[in-house]
């Protein structure tokens, strides 16, 4: 019997196993990877029909926004690509103005023109930094004295690269950044008006300034080329 057992032909096996076997091997593994490869397959053409489908009512889904809008609207605004550094002591810490005092030695203790500048534009930085969070921690009035302070910062840093160039040193490098830097003092200016109300007033100035200065930056740096 047991020879028999074993020696069992296909021809031997019921006909649904017979048809089983023939078409996918051993039916205990074969079927079932069989199976999930069958479900896969209907599951992924599902998705993509789906996908379809929503992609069609809602086409922001698929598009970005940006590039909706700008095939309704024309371009749109980018912000200014320029990293503020972080501010560190906020002017309402009783150790802000050891740090004030602090920049104020470095300064003086900067030689070159070009090196004073680049400290002088970090300061800005900083400053305007601060002004941000100060304003959004509702200290409105001390943020905005803290923007002033910063744009004129950028305006010493700016003028002192301005008569380095008319000097005939080569300072385009900082020309570029100035320019990029005056268009995010800009903008963050433009933003904390929104925000302030009637102490806004300031900023206005500022802002005016910082306008202008944006302008001379640039037309020194075309007049550099």
């Amino acid at each position: 019997m047991k020879g028999i057992h074993m020696g069992t032909s296909i021809q031997n096996l019921p006909e649904r196993d017979v048809f089983w076997k023939s078409t996918w091997g051993n039916r205990s593994t074969d079927m079932r990877n069989a199976v999930i490869g069958c479900s896969a397959a209907v599951l992924f053409g599902l998705a993509v029909l789906l996908m379809s489908i929503f992609s069609v009512a809602n086409p922001q889904s698929v598009y970005p926004a940006e590039d909706v809008l700008a095939k309704v609207a024309g371009p749109v605004e980018v912000r200014v690509e320029y990293y503020l550094p972080y501010p560190g002591i906020l002017p309402d810490s009783s150790l802000y103005r050891v740090k004030a005092l602090r920049d104020k030695v470095r300064l003086v203790l900067t030689f070159d023109q070009e090196t004073k500048a680049e400290k002088e534009l970090l300061f800005a930085d900083k400053r305007i930094g601060a002004a941000v969070a100060l304003i959004e921690g509702g200290k409105v009035s001390l943020g905005v004295s803290t923007a002033t302070k910063a744009e004129k910062y950028l305006e010493s840093a700016v003028k002192r690269i301005i008569a380095l160039q008319r000097d005939g040193r080569d300072v385009k490098s900082m020309l570029g950044t100035l320019t990029k830097a005056t268009a995010k003092h800009i903008e963050v200016l433009e933003t904390m008006m929104e925000s302030t109300g009637d102490e806004g007033e300031a900023l206005g100035k500022s802002w005016q300034m910082t306008k202008i200065l944006s302008q001379q930056v640039q037309q020194t740096l075309i007049e550099a080329k």
